[in-house]
């Protein structure tokens, strides 16, 4: 006879807006961080062996991205994750154009400013979206 997981019951575990990572190198919170496969902001400071919060909701949020990185409202910032170091991506990762192992990261509320700064909502659960 064949095993079904039809009828299982399932069970409330959270919210989705934040996610429990460990860590395997500092960070800090309000970072960008990129832990255990998931792609989000640091909600607390750790070390490396500590397990943080890692926000992952659909909010939206000022970014500071690469100097040489043009944004304007209503693009897609992307961050390849192989592209980092320790738990940050590298002003490498980060890229407007959509490709392979890139990330749905937020989209532009508005251009970036003179100090790099960019406004824009954090795609949810981009690992699953790209």
């Amino acid at each position: 006879m064949a095993t079904t997981v039809a009828g299982a019951m399932t069970y409330f575990e959270g919210d989705g807006k934040s996610v429990n990572a460990s860590l395997v190198a500092a960070v800090t919170k309000g970072a960008v961080t990129y832990a255990e496969g998931w792609l989000g902001i640091a909600g607390g400071d750790g070390v490396s062996g500590d397990t943080i919060a890692i926000i992952v909701d659909d909010r939206e949020y000022q970014f500071k991205v690469p100097a040489g990185l043009t944004v304007t409202k209503g693009l897609i910032v992307y961050i390849t994750v192989a592209t980092t170091t320790g738990h940050y991506p590298d002003d490498e990762a980060y890229t407007t154009s959509a490709g392979a192992g890139k990330w749905a990261f937020f989209k532009a509320t508005s251009d970036k400013d003179a100090n790099n700064i960019v406004t824009g909502v954090m795609i949810a659960h981009n690992s699953l979206l790209s």
